[in-house]
């Protein structure tokens, strides 16, 4: 069931989270305030164009950055280190795919609103409210999905989308348990940082970066696909 992988996966974020504390800090605060820049001028316009402008431009720049952010964690998770033009050359080689993956994103999100809130208003009985919850746990299984995705996408050498989520779902489905545990411990990492403020300011989708190439990584190195990933603990490798 692979449990006891799950958590050493979430050990071994932590001591990579650490080890590369400064840069990831760097990388994750330009991730930040690129969105969180924009977002603000929300509450400060009052003009309605101009507060769907900001709100689309925010977007936009977390689904730009956030390549970046995945493209750095997973040298981070293979024992490399890195530095920031790493982050740029991971942004200018998935900027489009980030695009594409936050619309479809919002699309499956709005789908599953509609759902959940059609059957209930408009049938009686418990059967809506059964359906209701079923289309709750298949936004969970999406979730889970978009912590596999972009390690998965950086892994694969022709970085197809669909091939990505489909093997996202595959990997969810065939350890359930293990997808389970690396959610909860993104969900904890992810509330924690959060509750703090700083650590989620400073590292916050950096933990989620580690978290996601680590548990892929782990288990693609399970099933044989690639070999040992991560060098010998005698420092990092600058490659």
């Amino acid at each position: 069931m692979l449990i006891r992988e799950a958590v050493s996966v979430f050990w071994q974020t932590l001591r990579d989270t650490w080890e590369e504390l400064y840069h990831l800090a760097i990388a994750n605060l330009v991730w930040l305030f690129s969105w969180a820049l924009p977002l603000t001028l929300i509450s400060v316009v009052t003009h309605s164009g101009l507060m769907i402008a900001a709100l689309l431009l925010a977007l936009c720049l977390f689904a730009l950055t956030t390549p970046g952010i995945y493209g750095v964690t997973n040298r981070v998770a293979r024992g490399k280190t890195f530095q920031f033009g790493d982050f740029i050359d991971s942004v200018r080689l998935y900027w489009w795919r980030g695009l594409l993956w936050m619309l479809a994103n919002i699309m499956v999100c709005l789908l599953i609103y509609v759902n959940v809130i059609f059957y209930p208003s408009t049938f009686e009985g418990s059967w809506p409210l059964i359906v209701s919850f079923l289309w709750l746990g298949l936004l969970l299984f999406w979730l889970m999905m978009q912590v596999y995705f972009w390690p998965l996408l950086i892994e694969h050498e022709q970085h197809r989308m669909l091939l990505s989520w489909r093997n996202s779902a595959y990997l969810i489905l065939a350890n359930p348990f293990y997808a389970f545990f690396i959610g909860s411990f993104a969900l904890v990492l992810l509330g924690v940082s959060a509750l703090l403020v700083m650590p989620f300011i400073f590292v916050g989708m950096a933990l989620m970066g580690i978290l996601g190439n680590n548990a892929v990584l782990t288990l693609l190195h399970r099933f044989g696909i690639i070999e040992e990933y991560r060098p010998q603990p005698m420092g990092r490798e600058t490659s």
